[in-house]
């Protein structure tokens, strides 16, 4: 069969062959098995645009504001065929929503971590003002840009600081698909029922020690 008869099911298996496809048979395809489908590949989209596109530009966004990054992940996003959106309205202005015609939704909520308070605030924000928590809707992310050296020790203070907040019922878990991001589960004050948000480091760091970079950098 050539692949211009080919269903988009069809196509799907054989996405690892085919890279003019860029994933888009299993994108088409999550959507139809369900929203927790849906997010997963959402999410693998996510950490491939943040492995392969923002952090070998790292060198080049020292002095990026946030909105740079909610901008280079939403368009890009939207180029993969998502319905991404930059500071569209939801009760205020989240970073990033990615939604369907299904009625899925995906809020990402960005910071550049400057100190744990400020990620707590981000927190605040997409639980109890951007998000609603209903069916199909109760999954975000907290992107935290960062210079820091250590990705783990940042996660590790960041996890402590949400567990010791307000959020008397919050739980954690690791991330079954990055050990360098974790889950965190809570009660959501509108819906009443779980809300999952993957806390996902983007790291901008940037200081070389070879010889080469040393000289650029006089």
């Amino acid at each position: 069969m050539s692949i211009e008869n080919m269903s988009i099911q069809e196509l799907e298996s054989m996405e690892s062959c085919i890279p003019e496809v860029g994933g888009f048979p299993s994108r088409v395809m999550a959507a139809t098995r369900g929203y927790d489908t849906w997010i997963s590949k959402l999410y693998s989209d996510i950490d491939h645009i943040i492995k392969r596109c923002i952090f070998p530009t790292a060198s080049y966004r020292q002095n990026d504001p946030e909105d740079r990054y909610n901008v280079d992940i939403a368009n890009t996003l939207s180029t993969m065929g998502y319905q991404a959106h930059h500071d569209k309205w939801k009760n205020g202005h989240p970073d990033i929503v990615v939604e369907s015609h299904r009625g899925y939704q995906w809020i990402g909520e960005s910071k550049i971590h400057s100190d744990y308070n400020y990620l707590l605030e981000g927190f605040r924000q997409l639980t109890t003002r951007y998000s609603s928590g209903f069916i199909a809707q109760n999954h975000g992310a907290i992107l935290i840009i960062t210079k820091n050296r250590s990705i783990k020790d940042l996660m590790s203070n960041w996890e402590n600081k949400l567990i010791s907040s307000e959020y008397s019922d919050v739980a954690v878990q690791k991330c079954t698909i990055d050990d360098d991001c974790f889950i965190s589960t809570h009660t959501h004050q509108v819906s009443g029922s779980e809300y999952t948000v993957r806390h996902i480091p983007i790291s901008i760091l940037f200081n070389p020690t070879d010889k080469s970079a040393r000289k650029n950098k006089a």
